[in-house]
C-alpha cells in the first residue's frame, strides 16, 4: 500500500508543470513594437481574446494602423481598412489565411540557453528557422497556452504563448514585439463586433469597389 501511494505521489509530482499551465481564453496581451533594433518604441500591438475570438490591433507611430478580428466558429478573419474615406472589413477565408501563413509551416525550433522574465512570466528562448531559411528568435511562456492554434500562426506547434519575438516584414526590416502587459480578465463581447460604418466585403467585391 505504501508503494502505491509513493507511485501516485511521484506521478502527480511529475505532472505538476503541466497542471500549472492555463489556457489563455480571455484577456489581453500588450506588446511594444521596435523596428530594426530601435531603442525607442515604434508602436503598440494589442491582442484581445475571448471564447475563440482573436482581435489584433497594430498602431504604429508613423500612422499605420491595422485591425483584424478572427472568429473560430466561422474560421474567418476580417481585416478593417479605410481607403479614400471608404471603410470596409475585408473577409479572409480559412484557406486564404493558411496560404498567407504558408511560409511559417514546418518551422524548426532550437532551444537557446537563455531565459527572460516578460510581463511577469518566465520565458524560454528558441531560434526559429523557416523553410525559406529566414531565422528569428522567440521567447515564450509555457505557463499560458492559447485556446486555438490560430493564435500562434507564426510559430506553429509552439507549446506556449510568445512574449518576445521577431518577424521579417522585408529582407531589410525586422520587427520585434516585446510584451509589456498581460491581463487575464473578462472582455466585453462588443470588442469583437464590426463597426456599423464598415462594409464587409470579399476580395472580389473589394476589386469592384476600386
Amino acid at each position: 500500500m505504501k508503494n502505491i501511494f509513493l507511485c501516485l505521489f511521484a506521478l502527480l509530482f511529475s505532472n505538476s508543470p503541466l497542471s500549472a499551465q492555463k489556457i489563455f481564453s480571455e484577456g489581453i496581451i500588450k506588446y511594444d513594437v521596435f523596428i530594426n533594433n530601435n531603442v525607442n518604441t515604434d508602436g503598440i500591438y494589442v491582442i484581445t481574446v475571448k471564447n475563440g475570438y482573436i482581435k489584433r490591433e497594430l498602431d504604429m507611430n508613423n500612422g499605420f494602423n491595422n485591425v483584424t478580428i478572427y472568429n473560430q466558429k466561422t474560421a474567418k478573419t476580417l481585416s478593417l481598412n479605410v481607403k479614400d474615406d471608404t471603410k470596409y472589413a475585408l473577409e479572409i477565408t480559412e484557406n486564404e489565411l493558411k496560404e498567407k501563413n504558408k511560409r511559417f509551416q514546418n518551422a524548426v525550433f532550437t532551444p537557446i540557453d537563455k531565459t527572460k522574465n516578460l510581463a511577469g512570466y518566465k520565458c524560454e528562448g528558441s531560434t526559429v528557422v523557416y523553410e525559406n531559411k529566414d531565422k528569428v528568435q522567440v521567447y515564450y511562456t509555457s505557463d499560458l497556452v492559447p485556446q486555438n492554434e490560430t493564435f500562434n500562426n507564426q510559430f506553429p506547434g509552439l507549446k506556449g504563448i510568445p512574449l518576445e519575438y521577431e518577424t521579417k516584414s522585408s529582407p531589410t526590416n525586422v520587427i520585434k514585439f516585446v510584451a509589456s502587459l498581460i491581463e487575464v480578465k473578462v472582455i466585453d463581447s462588443k470588442t469583437f463586433m464590426i463597426p456599423e460604418n464598415y462594409k464587409i466585403v470579399t476580395k472580389e467585391e473589394l476589386l469592384q469597389l476600386k
